[in-house]
């Protein structure tokens, strides 16, 4: 009985920390659950949503490793309509959702700290409805930027609609990063400290 209620516990803090993430997954086929807003669709505005979700940020180091064959390639719309391929290899890329809280929060704490950043992120931005317009998606990004008061991240756009699950299956944000020699990916609200170690 204590196995139970301490596996219950546990599931529910990881659910916590994660946000606009995970709130399930499927042991048997290993794939990730169905989370938070990804299976609805999102006004095409943006809304002020950082006072949302707040379970605080997380403090542990916990990245995980990521896959160089997943991540080796994205390909990605710039703000002025060029298609370009990104790797991690090269600049770390921060996966973010516009209506996803935790990722408000967190481009807010980015900006706060840019300058201790070495390495900042590219914000790669995904979830969107389909049919989303890149003019649409720099419009949401830009109103996002002067209301959260947000420091220039270089910034870049999927559309495809399943592109947070696929890049970001276990929560948004997702920052995916090379430290060593290893590719890395850690998702979720995070302390500042943590931040900077995986973008030094």
């Amino acid at each position: 009985m204590r196995r139970t209620w301490a596996f219950v516990l546990a599931g529910w803090v990881a659910m916590l920390a994660v946000g606009c993430g995970v709130i399930g997954s499927s042991a048997a086929s290993g794939q990730a659950a169905k989370s938070f807003g990804r299976d609805r669709t999102h006004p095409l505005v943006f809304q002020n949503l950082t006072g949302a979700m707040n379970d605080g940020q997380d403090p542990r180091w916990d990245p995980r490793p990521a896959s160089s064959g997943l991540y080796g390639e994205v390909t990605v719309w710039t703000v002025s309509g060029r298609q370009e391929v990104l790797t991690p290899e090269h600049q770390p890329l921060l996966f973010a959702a516009y209506w996803c809280p935790h990722c408000q929060r967190t481009l807010q704490l980015l900006t706060s700290i840019r300058h201790r950043l070495k390495r900042p992120p590219v914000i790669v931005n995904v979830g969107y409805p389909a049919g989303t317009s890149l003019q649409t998606a720099v419009r949401i990004a830009r109103e996002e930027d002067a209301a959260l008061h947000l420091a220039p991240f270089e910034e870049v756009f999927i559309l495809t609609p399943s592109a947070g699950d696929r890049y970001a299956p276990l929560g948004y944000p997702t920052l995916v990063f090379r430290q060593g020699n290893g590719l890395w990916s850690l998702y979720g609200e995070h302390q500042a400290e943590i931040w900077e170690k995986a973008l030094s």
